[in-house]
């Protein structure tokens, strides 16, 4: 399993590519606002084909090129709880991604549900719904690799924002609890922003901070 990232944006966003093996299907996950390039010569470096573009959660900066990837044929996945927000992003405070401009929307090629499974190659991706920094929040588990898309939930030293429209902190709590049960301790995370890579064990103490 291979993961590539890139940060993007006027808040620091990760963007990752996310694949097998090189000559095969890739995932583009969360793509920021200026990452299409990026992600564009990834692809084309390791000989791959987008499969699909996947949000982990609905925020402007996590799907703002989103429509990108739509109009070249590439379909569009999010999990639910988050559709509003896909269809018409929309930043909840406009200081603070610096006044941007309104942004295309898409609608969902799949919904995802909590359960799911992604399949990429031989990967397995598994979907956990973890609400709270928004109401359609999930993590992507790949428990072979030890590897796991996180989004916004948790960073490796702090956890999601709870002060947005939607947001919960009491359902924050509960999805960094299950996240730090169920998944393995030498789990690495690849955050929406910040450091990726560290593991879930390295990442748990400055959480709970905050919990």
């Amino acid at each position: 399993m291979v993961i590539k990232g890139g940060t993007f944006g006027p808040v620091a966003t990760n963007t990752y590519v996310v694949f097998e093996e090189p000559g095969g299907e890739a995932l583009v996950i969360d793509p920021a606002a200026g990452s299409e390039k990026w992600v564009l010569h990834t692809l084309e470096s390791n000989g791959l084909t987008p499969a699909a573009v996947l949000a982990t959660h609905g925020h402007w900066d996590h799907v703002v090129e989103c429509h990108l990837w739509d109009a070249r044929g590439v379909p569009v996945w999010a999990g639910t709880g988050d559709e509003d927000w896909m269809r018409a992003p929309a930043p909840f405070n406009p200081a603070l991604f610096g006044n941007p401009p309104p942004t295309p929307g898409v609608e969902l090629a799949r919904v995802l549900h909590e359960g799911d499974v992604v399949e990429l190659g031989a990967l397995r991706l598994r979907m956990m719904h973890t609400p709270g920094h928004s109401p359609g929040c999930y993590v992507a588990w790949e428990e072979t690799h030890g590897e796991a898309i996180v989004g916004d939930l948790v960073f490796a030293q702090g956890i999601g924002r709870t002060d947005f429209p939607g947001s919960s902190h009491h359902h924050m709590l509960r999805s960094l609890q299950r996240v730090f049960d169920e998944l393995p301790k030498q789990t690495r995370i690849y955050p929406g922003h910040g450091p990726w890579g560290v593991t879930i064990e390295d990442a748990e103490p400055w959480a709970r901070m905050f919990m």
